[in-house]
C-alpha cells in the first residue's frame, strides 16, 4: 500500500472538489481523513469535538457523486435521536450539493438524490433490527459513534458488511467514527486500533485495507475549544483516564470496560499438575440465552508462583450455539445436569457443589430443585451483590498482576468463552460500578461471580459451609 502518514495538502481544500458547490471548507483534519477515501476503510477514532462525524458525512457525499444512480449507502447510528440529527444534516448538505431535487422519506428513512442514488438511515443494534436488512444490498457502510455500541450490538454492525455489494471495478466504502472509552472500546482496540499506528494503512486477515485516524478538539476551529474543554473536564470529574481519552483520543486505557486490569499474558495459565483444590462450580442458567458453568479451584497450598488461597478457573461448559454466544440451545435442566457431570468427570471429580441463580425451569420448578432431583448438589448464592462481586473480581485480577500476597485470580486456556467475554464486559453508562445491563453476553461473567464470591469467602466441603475463609 503506497499511502503513508497523510500530507494535508493531498485533499482538495474546498467542497467544490467533492462535488459540493461553495459551502464550508473542510478542516485540515477532515482533509487528512478524506485523503484515504477510495483507498482504505476508515475508522475515524479521535477525541470528542474534533469534527469526525462531519468528515464522515463529506465522505457520504463523495460516495454519492462517484457512484451516481447506483449509490446505495447505509448510514448507521445506535440511537434514533442521533440518527435523526445526521439525517437532517445530510439532507441540508445533499441539497446544497445536488440541488432542490433531493427528497426525504421519513417513513422509509431514506434520502433520494436527483442522480438516482439513495441514502438509507437505520439503527442496527439487535437481531430484529438487523433482520430488516436481509436481502438488501448497499454500496457503502457509514456508521457514527460505533464505540458507543455495546459489544454484542457492534457485532450486528459488522454483520451488515455481508450486505455490501458493488459492480466490478467499484470499491465498497466503509467509514466509521468512534470515541475511546465507549462500550465497545475493547473490541475496537483489539481488532483495529492495535493493528498499526494511527494514519498508517494496514491489511486485515480478510485482505481489506484499513486505516484509523486520531484527532483532538484542537483540530476543530468551528467550536469554542476553551469552553468545550472545560465542559469535558467537568463532565469526567475525577476520572482522569476518561478525560484524557475524550480530550486527546487516548485508546491506551480500557476505561470503558469493567475488567480493564485483565492481561492475557499474566492471567492465562496452565492448571498446575498435582495441585490440591477446594472445588466449586459457578453456574448461570438460561434457555433462549446460554447456560454457562465454570469449575473453580482454590489452592489448599502453594504451587510454584501460585499462593495458597489463589483461585483458578479450571474449565467451562455451556449451551451456547456454535459461533453465537448470545443464543442458547434450549437444553433442559436434565441435559444441563449431564453436561455439568461431564465437566466434573474430565477433571477427576465425581461431585462438586454448584452455586447457581435460582430461576424457574421450563416446567415451572426452580433450577436448584431440578438439579437436586438430578442428584446434583446445588444451591443459590448466599447473597447477591453485583457491584461487590465485580470489585472482588477486579481485586483478585489485580493481585495476580501485583503479586502482593493477596489471593489472586487465574484462568486456564480451557475457558475460551470466559476469556472472550470477560475483557469485553462494559461498565454501565449511569452506574459505572456495575456491568451495563444492556450487555447480553454476561453468562460466563455471572457464573464466575457466583462461584468466586462463595469460594473466596467460605470453605466448602461435601456441599456444606463449614467456616469462613
Amino acid at each position: 500500500m503506497s499511502l503513508a502518514t497523510p500530507e494535508l495538502t493531498a485533499v482538495p481544500t474546498d467542497r467544490h472538489d467533492l462535488g459540493i458547490g461553495t459551502a464550508v471548507t473542510p478542516t485540515r483534519f477532515q482533509q487528512a481523513v478524506l485523503r484515504f477515501r477510495g483507498h482504505t476503510n476508515i475508522l475515524n477514532a479521535g477525541g470528542r469535538g474534533s469534527g469526525k462525524s462531519f468528515s464522515m458525512l463529506l465522505h457520504v457525499l463523495d460516495h454519492m457523486r462517484d457512484l451516481g444512480p447506483i449509490a446505495r449507502p447505509l448510514v448507521l447510528r445506535e440511537q434514533w435521536s442521533g440518527l435523526q440529527e445526521i439525517q437532517l444534516e445530510l439532507l441540508e448538505l445533499c441539497t446544497a450539493a445536488f440541488g432542490r431535487g433531493v427528497s426525504r422519506n421519513k417513513a422509509e428513512g431514506t434520502l433520494t438524490l436527483p442522480t438516482g442514488g439513495v441514502i438509507t438511515f437505520s439503527n442496527v443494534a439487535d437481531e430484529n433490527s438487523y433482520a430488516r436488512h436481509q436481502g438488501r444490498s448497499y454500496t457503502g457502510l457509514f456508521a457514527d459513534e460505533v464505540g458507543n455500541y455495546p459489544p454484542q450490538a457492534f457485532r450486528f454492525v459488522q454483520l451488515v458488511r455481508s450486505n455490501l455489494r458493488v459492480p466490478p471495478g467499484q470499491r465498497v466504502d466503509i467509514h466509521w467514527t468512534a470515541n475511546p472509552h465507549g462500550r465497545s472500546h475493547a473490541v475496537l482496540l483489539k481488532n483495529y486500533i492495535s493493528k498499526a499506528p494511527p494514519w498508517h494503512p494496514y491489511q486485515d486477515d480478510a485482505g481489506d485495507w484499513w486505516v484509523w485516524t486520531t484527532s483532538t478538539l484542537e483540530d476543530n476551529p468551528h467550536i469554542d475549544r476553551v469552553a468545550y474543554r472545560r465542559q469535558l473536564v467537568a463532565a469526567t470529574g475525577s476520572d482522569n483516564a476518561l478525560a484524557d481519552a475524550w480530550l486527546n483520543g487516548d485508546w491506551s486505557v480500557l476505561g470503558g470496560v469493567m475488567f480493564d486490569c485483565f492481561d492475557p499474558a499474566t492471567h492465562i495459565i496452565k492448571a498446575p499438575p498435582y495441585a490440591e483444590f477446594s472445588y466449586l462450580i459457578g453456574a448461570d442458567w438460561g434457555t433462549a440465552s446460554p447456560s454457562a458453568a465454570l469449575l473453580l479451584g482454590r489452592l489448599k497450598s502453594p504451587v510454584g508462583n501460585l499462593r495458597q488461597g489463589d483461585i483458578i478457573v479450571l474449565d467451562e461448559t455451556d449451551t451456547a450455539l456454535p459461533g453465537d454466544l448470545d443464543t442458547g440451545s434450549g437444553a433442559s435442566v436434565v441435559a444441563w445436569a449431564e453436561m455439568l457431570r461431564e465437566m466434573m468427570a474430565r477433571n477427576g471429580r465425581k461431585s462438586v457443589e454448584i452455586i447457581t441463580d435460582d430461576a424457574r425451569g421450563l416446567h415451572g420448578d426452580t433450577v436448584v430443585n431440578e438439579m437436586r432431583a438430578c442428584q446434583l448438589s446445588a444451591r443459590r448464592p448466599h447473597r447477591k451483590d453485583r457491584t461487590g462481586t465485580w470489585a472482588l473480581v477486579r481485586s483478585m485480577l489485580q493481585s495476580a498482576v501485583d503479586g502482593d500476597g493477596r489471593p489472586a485470580l487465574w484462568i486456564t486456556d480451557r475457558c475460551p468463552h470466559l476469556l472472550e467475554t470477560l475483557p469485553e464486559a462494559p461498565r454501565g453508562t449511569l452506574r459505572a460500578e456495575d456491568i451495563d445491563p444492556k450487555w447480553t453476553t454476561d453468562h460466563w461473567v455471572d457464573a464466575l461471580g457466583y462461584g468466586l464470591r462463595d469460594l473466596h469467602q467460605f470453605r466448602v466441603g461435601s456441599g456444606y459451609v463449614v467456616g469462613m475463609y
